[in-house]
């Protein structure tokens, strides 16, 4: 699951803040979809060595947390797509994008804890956790560095639903009023 969310959730938030294209909200719900199922194949394998080892116990934080983190994954699209019906007929920014993106950042921070766990559990050597460690902090990184040069680029000129310019100036009309595009 670690490849999941320390590498390919992210690469689809970069690919929304970073870049702006007619149906990027597409290639992120795919490349989204992918890290989903990638995770999800990561948890059957990690369910079956827990109970083939005899792991599967209350006491052990990391399957039970993995399978609430599983659980939780399944319905972070459901914000998104809310979202992006609303965004289709106003073609404005709904408050569901807002729980969407915070509910994605938790579980990456569930997901990398879970990880750590995840190490101590299977008995990983020092030099295995602390790769662990350097790659989520470069990872982490890297994320606030998008996200500096996301929130940097922000304006207040009507955009499309990822962030794209809906117009080259001339005026729109939305809502029956009449707005500047520029």
């Amino acid at each position: 699951m670690g490849a999941a969310f320390v590498l390919f959730i992210p690469l689809g938030v970069f690919l929304v803040r970073l870049t702006s294209f007619k149906g990027l909200v597409w290639w992120h719900a795919g490349i989204q979809i992918f890290a989903s199922l990638t995770a999800l194949a990561a948890f059957g394998l990690g369910a079956w060595m827990a109970s083939v080892s005899g792991q599967w116990k209350a006491g052990n934080g990391h399957p039970i947390l993995g399978t609430i983190i599983l659980g939780l994954l399944l319905l972070q699209p459901v914000p998104g797509y809310v979202h992006h019906r609303i965004y289709s007929r106003r073609q404005e920014r709904s408050r569901w994008i807002s729980s969407h993106i915070w509910y994605g950042r938790a579980l990456i921070v569930l997901a990398v804890i879970n990880g750590g766990l995840g190490l101590q559990l299977s008995g990983n050597t020092v030099q295995g956790e602390i790769a662990y460690g350097v790659i989520v902090a470069f990872m982490s990184l890297v994320y606030l560095a998008v996200l500096a040069v996301a929130y940097s680029r922000r304006d207040t000129s009507p955009a499309g639903e990822t962030g794209e310019k809906m117009t080259g100036g001339e005026k729109i009309e939305r809502g029956g009023k009449e707005m500047d595009g520029a």
